[in-house]
């Protein structure tokens, strides 16, 4: 049974791509956002999209990040005004590696540790903060930190109470920075979700 909501965040400024590459097509769909999408629908009850608009080709939920600085903890902060669950999955719309195996591995962890204000892939690389689970509790601490002006993921974690959750497969964290990346991941995750 599907259960919880799960967020594509599709609104950074793609700037190393050249592109907004949330609008670039992957795997059979016309946009890496839908790719992402369709690959999560048969994992939870709802899946929303994150970005300042609505710039994407085909129905989704959206939860417009309502802050004046583009950034994933506005965006964060966002999401959790929006949704009124006690938890929800945040996926960036460039990792198209992550796989229903290590979702399902967070959401365990997520039911062992009630009290975490979230729940984080950690890969060889480090914290993957936009892989992870996050809990209503952390958006005090969010709003706190864009008062002051700090929009640094890394920071939040730091405030927060964390279950980290080690994954070894860091090939499945491939994030689409760059155009090289981007034909890399078309061949190694490039087929229908």
């Amino acid at each position: 049974m599907r259960q919880g909501d799960a967020v594509v965040m599709a609104g950074g400024k793609s700037s190393r791509m050249g592109q907004d590459k949330a609008l670039m097509a992957f795997g059979g769909y016309s946009t890496l956002a839908e790719y992402q999408y369709r690959k999560l629908e048969p994992l939870f009850a709802r899946v929303w999209l994150s970005a300042k608009s609505d710039k994407f080709p085909f129905d989704a939920p959206l939860i417009r990040d309502r802050h004046a600085i583009a950034s994933p903890l506005g965006a964060l902060a966002s999401i959790l005004e929006t949704i009124e669950r006690d938890e929800v999955f945040l996926l960036s719309v460039d990792m198209p590696g992550i796989d229903a195996q290590l979702i399902a591995r967070l959401r365990a962890a997520a039911r062992s540790h009630p009290d975490a204000q979230a729940i984080v892939s950690r890969s060889p690389s480090g914290r993957e903060p936009l892989c992870a689970i996050y809990r209503p509790s952390a958006l005090e601490p969010i709003t706190a930190m864009l008062h002051a002006n700090n929009h640094r993921l890394n920071d939040l974690l730091d405030r927060l109470k964390v279950i980290d959750l080690v994954c070894k497969r860091q090939e499945i964290f491939l994030n689409l920075n760059t155009p090289d990346a981007y034909a890399t991941a078309v061949k190694r995750f490039g087929q229908h979700p």
